[in-house]
């Protein structure tokens, strides 16, 4: 059962219903019961505490308390990876959630290319972990763009990280909060080309471990390290 269920807008206080997919998943999967408390979200750090009143299979009728709020973690780590294999791409996403990365950017390389987007799909496989893990504050999910113009973007965190096997270890204390983007690149390597316009963006090698790590494991392992500070 998730610790948390998300809406696009929290009820307000008092009596209320809750309708469609949610309600179904409620009422005929997990089957609750009258005097059992939900967690509502909103993704944006809006959580409100609901009891239920009379459970249904096409809706839940519940009671609400009113909403509170919880303040966007200080320290924001954006995930700008080399696209894997779509299983590997799912994998980081659900448990990338979990560890508290704040934003995923796809990206296309030399030598990865498109493969197609699953945005609604990928939307689903975050919300369900963030539910799972009770984050009140959904990650972002970019579409896809290429590295150049990741690299050309200004509106990008000023510290910046590349996942090297070739650089000195990484620390929790590269970050100390606001923003970090952390680049992952495919498992050949960027390109020289790719390398040198990567340097000329700022930035700073760093390792996750003793050993060359696949995509998804280098961009979960920076994450987690970075945010366990």
């Amino acid at each position: 059962m998730a610790h948390r269920y998300f809406l696009p807008e929290l009820p307000p206080a008092g009596p209320g219903q809750l309708d469609g997919e949610l309600a179904h998943h409620l009422g005929r999967v997990l089957r609750v019961r009258a005097g059992e408390r939900l967690v509502l979200g909103d993704g944006r750090g809006g959580t409100a505490l609901a009891t239920v009143t009379n459970p249904g299979k096409t809706s839940v009728a519940i009671d609400v308390a009113p909403a509170t709020s919880e303040p966007r973690p200080d320290l924001q780590v954006t995930v700008a990876f080399a696209v894997p294999k779509l299983p590997r791409l799912e994998w980081l996403l659900e448990h990338g959630t979990e560890v508290g990365v704040a934003a995923f950017q796809p990206l296309w390389t030399a030598r990865t290319r498109p493969q197609g987007e699953r945005a609604e799909r990928w939307q689903r496989i975050v919300t369900a972990a963030a539910g799972q893990c009770d984050r009140a504050w959904l990650p972002t999910v970019h579409p896809a763009r290429e590295l150049g113009e990741l690299l050309a973007d200004p509106q990008q965190p000023t510290t910046r990280l590349l996942a090297s096997a070739d650089g000195p270890a990484l620390a929790p204390e590269a970050a100390r909060g606001g923003g970090v983007l952390l680049l992952v690149g495919p498992e050949g390597g960027f390109t020289p080309a790719e390398l040198a316009t990567i340097a000329t963006a700022g930035f700073i090698p760093r390792r996750f471990g003793p050993y060359i790590l696949r995509t998804e494991t280098a961009a979960l392992v920076g994450a987690a390290v970075l945010l366990a500070r």
